[in-house]
């Protein structure tokens, strides 16, 4: 696995200056975005495959253990406040549970039982797809999760930083992000956890603006009541989109129970798509 090779490039790391350092491991995570760009294809892939069991009602289950585990939970949980996709639509499983998020349960790993008990109990169907995150590529309790996905015909998508790895051919599909040896011998929390986290938000993202949680580049199924920052975010958005004052933002976003997107709708009916005067006005 090249993900626990000694890296050539940083041989001696440990007598460096401070921001000899620092630029050493700058240098290094380029490599997360080249091996994220390389896999464009694959990643979109895997957008569509999301999309069409969301589309017969199934979800997107990730699972993940240590720094894998850790990031795809980060990427779910932002998802309903940002896109309004709640676990209806995404949901997780990490090994060690949620203790895991909080502190290190490096055994849990192993365990193949566990995954297999809560895709169960998530009453897991043939419309639902399985993500499975890890960057050896041979984790126990996310290939465990695979294999069980396959067995009652989920759809099953892999993202590992090894090529040729068990994962890669047990998922019907999989993402490879060749990070290659890590600026400290075989911590994959640096660029292969940064190329992981690159991959799920530009997949998890596709799905949103596929399914209509963004209007042009806004965020419109945004979550406006959960704090005053992302009331004053509508506010503005509402404001430079439509070409209103301030007060005018805050009365459609009243008329439509602060749901950004219905004030989006209220606005192009009144304004027009960019601000102008709809026809119903003329």
């Amino acid at each position: 696995m090249t993900t626990e090779e000694n890296n050539p490039k940083t041989r001696g790391i440990s007598s460096k200056r401070t921001e000899d350092i620092v630029r050493i491991i700058n240098e290094e995570d380029f490599q997360a975005f080249a091996a994220a760009k390389a896999s464009v294809k694959d990643i979109a892939k895997a957008a569509d495959i999301c999309l069409s069991g969301i589309s017969m009602g199934g979800r997107v289950i990730y699972v993940g253990a240590g720094t894998s585990g850790r990031i795809a939970v980060q990427d779910i949980v932002e998802l309903d406040p940002t896109y309004g996709l709640d676990s209806k639509t995404f949901m997780y499983i990490m090994a060690g549970g949620i203790d895991a998020l909080l502190k290190s349960q490096e055994g849990s790993e192993d365990d193949t039982n566990a995954p297999i008990d809560a895709l169960k109990k998530a009453a897991l169907s043939d419309h639902d797809v399985v993500v499975g995150i890890s960057a050896s590529g041979r984790t126990p309790f996310v290939l465990s999760a695979l294999k069980f996905g396959n067995s009652i015909g989920s759809a099953t998508i892999g993202i590992v930083n090894n090529k040729g790895s068990i994962i890669e051919k047990e998922a019907k599909h999989c993402i490879v992000l060749d990070t290659g040896p890590e600026v400290i011998q075989g911590s994959t929390r640096m660029k292969a956890g940064t190329a992981q986290k690159l991959t799920l938000n530009a997949m998890s993202t596709t799905v949103a603006i596929k399914l209509g949680r963004v209007y042009k580049n806004m965020m419109s199924y945004m979550g406006v009541t959960f704090n005053a920052k992302l009331k004053e975010r509508a506010i503005s958005f509402l404001m430079n989109e439509f070409s209103v004052d301030r007060n005018d933002a805050v009365i459609a976003l009243e008329k439509s129970d602060y749901r950004l997107w219905a004030a989006i709708d209220f606005l192009k009916k009144v304004h027009g798509e960019n601000g102008n005067p709809s026809s119903e006005e003329n």
